[in-house]
């Protein structure tokens, strides 16, 4: 089974990346809104959204947290250094990452973004390298116009809100709350 028979939306193959003639994060305006939380990393550590309101989420635990208001070069370093921790990308992923977050900071509301190696700084080694992962990790996705890419609304965040949280689990600890019983409750007359 070829990748484009796995992903629904395809309409062909670059390089064995999937060609796609809309943008696959953009849900169906057809289906029912529900509030989707999408994450990235594994258990240990990972950035959760929720796509309704982009507000950060967690389940099952207590979280403090502060907030600091900042300059947007400051903001911009911020989620970064986040998404770096969060979703493993390599050096060349994060620096091409950069390059379409910058772009799409500048042109709010779209979902595609141009690229260019030539208007880039990087190496064309570790610009094609930094793309081809991003790709990869399906935080673009190519589209039938040579440069032109869909970015993943999922992931690629432009509010104006970040908060990372670190948590911290009680070591040997498998063991879940235990919960209160709660009685019925009485029927007034």
């Amino acid at each position: 089974m070829s990748k484009i028979e796995q992903k629904p939306g395809a309409i062909r193959e670059k390089h064995g990346i999937p060609v796609y003639r809309t943008n696959p994060s953009v849900p169906d305006p057809n289906e029912i809104a529900k509030s989707k939380r999408t994450q990235i990393g594994d258990t240990h550590k990972g950035f959760v959204v929720d796509n309704g309101t982009g507000e950060i989420l967690g389940r099952g635990a207590a979280f403090a947290y502060e907030f600091e208001e900042v300059d947007k070069e400051r903001f911009v370093k911020l989620y970064i250094a986040g998404l770096k921790q969060a979703s493993g990308l390599s050096k060349a992923g994060l620096a091409v990452f950069e390059i379409v977050y910058s772009a799409l900071r500048e042109s709010p509301g779209k979902d595609t973004v141009n690229l260019s190696q030539d208007e880039s700084d990087l190496a064309p080694a570790t610009f094609r390298r930094g793309l081809r992962e991003l790709l990869e990790k399906e935080f673009l996705f190519r589209s039938p116009y040579d440069g032109t890419f869909f970015v993943n609304i999922r992931f690629m965040f432009n509010g104006d809100r970040l908060a990372f949280v670190k948590g911290y689990k009680l070591r040997n600890s498998d063991a879940n709350q235990g919960t209160l019983p709660l009685a019925a409750p009485e029927l007034a007359n």
